[in-house]
This record gives structure tokens, sequence and C-alpha cells, in this order.
């Protein structure tokens, strides 16, 4: 039997995974689920799967987050995801697993069974690194600029204007240093990937911050205090991650 972890944010994939799983795919068994970055890595260490469907955008960071706090990995990796062609490519390249959303039953199948055939065989972590050491590095445009869209506007905003950004339900609101604020239709996850390249720290599930501006960390009352003296919690998870990234500015 494939000792299997899924790890996906969304409840309903993860129950439409385990059903496929057990439709299509003989052989495999799963041993546990991960709805996060954090609850993944505990159940992973816990279980020691053989196998890891990884999808790659979760509410505390990415499977690319995943994997480097699990490097060397002694499992295989089926990530599954969303990103455009050019991600797609960059998996081929390195000969990484991947699936496409929505999961195909039959692609499904096809790479279990790719699974079982090589399960002992390549050093998976020589394509891992490749992975996230090159061609997965965000596609960043040099001038620093994000395009965000509203029902009747385009705004071109320079990054490092961005003080914080705010989730709210499924809308995004954008807090900029001259005091403006942009709404935009999109939830918070779908910018944090691009903005943590910049120097920006997811420190709650609905707050992203600019470090540029923060002032001071309250580590009692678990409070960043931005130069605006904008308070914004940090959740209790983040704390150490947060310590650790400011002792190295």
């Amino acid at each position: 039997m494939i000792r299997t972890v899924i790890v996906d944010d969304e409840v309903r994939s993860r129950e439409a995974m385990r059903e496929m799983l057990k439709l299509y795919c003989t052989g495999v068994e799963v041993v546990g689920e991960g709805e996060d970055v954090q609850s993944a890595l505990e159940v992973i260490l816990q279980q020691s799967p053989d196998l890891v469907l990884l999808d790659i955008k979760m509410p505390d960071g990415t499977g690319f987050d995943l994997i480097r706090k699990l490097m060397p990995v002694s499992f295989k990796v089926i990530f599954v995801t969303a990103y455009e062609e050019y991600a797609m490519q960059a998996f081929r390249y390195n000969a990484i697993d991947y699936l496409s959303k929505p999961i195909d039953p039959i692609e499904l199948q096809n790479a279990i069974d790719k699974v079982t055939n090589t399960i002992e065989s390549v050093n998976i972590n020589d394509r891992l690194k490749q992975l996230l050491n090159g061609y997965m590095k965000p596609q960043i445009a040099e001038n620093r600029r994000l395009v965000l869209k509203t029902a009747d506007t385009i705004h071109i905003v320079d990054i490092d204007t961005i003080v914080r950004c705010e989730s709210d339900r499924n809308y995004t609101i954008f807090y900029l240093d001259d005091r403006e604020k942009i709404l935009i239709s999109k939830s918070l996850k779908e910018f944090s990937d691009t903005l943590e390249a910049h120097d920006f720290f997811r420190v709650h599930h609905s707050h992203l911050i600019n470090l540029k501006y923060l002032a001071k960390f309250k580590r009692d009352e678990l409070m960043c205090v931005l130069k605006d003296n904008t308070e914004i919690p940090v959740a209790t998870r983040k704390r150490d991650e947060l310590l650790k990234i400011l002792s190295t500015i």
C-alpha cells in the first residue's frame, strides 16, 4: 500500500481527492490530511508517508514552503496546481509530477501508477531543489509594480508604496502609504505569494504587512505596530517565524 497524505486548504477538494483515490487507485491508503502548511508539516512528520498530494496555495504559505521545511524528503510528491503554463513547463523540465485543477480521475490514476513504478528509484530531492531554486521563483516585473483592477479603474501601484493588505472575505483591501485604500475582488491568498517575494509577511490569516513599514513588534501582546501607528495582530503560529525574520534585518 502507498501510504498517502492529502494537503489542500479546501475541505471539498480533500474529500473529492479521497473519493477519487478510493474509486480509481487501488493500493493507496490515505493516512492523513493537512489544510495548511503547519498542519501538513505535523501530519507528515507523524505519519512518514510514501506519497504527498500537495496543493500549492494555502492560507499560511505554499506547498513549496512546506517542502523547504521538510527537505530532504523521504516521500514522493505530486503537486496539485492551478498555475499558468510557464509553471507547468517547470514541473515537466524537472520531471516533477503534477495534476492540474480540476483533477481528472484518469490523470490521477496515471500519476499514481507512475509513483508506484518509481517509488524506490530516482532521488526526488535533486529534482525538488532545482524546482525550488530556479524555475518556481516568482515571475515579477523589474519595475516592482502591481496591477490592481477594480470595477471601474486599473491601478498601477509601486509595490514599495503598499503598507499592508487586509482580507475582507473574498476581497482584499490594499492600504497605500498616501492613505489611499483600494478594494479588490480577489482573496488575499491570490496576492500573498507575489508580495512575500518583496519583503511582505503574512502575520495573520487576514493580514499581510510590508516589513518596510514595521515599527515594532509587541511580543507579549502578539501585535505589530506599523509606522503609521496601525496595530496588526500576529497569529500565534506566526510568532517564531516573524522573530526569525526580524533577527536577520
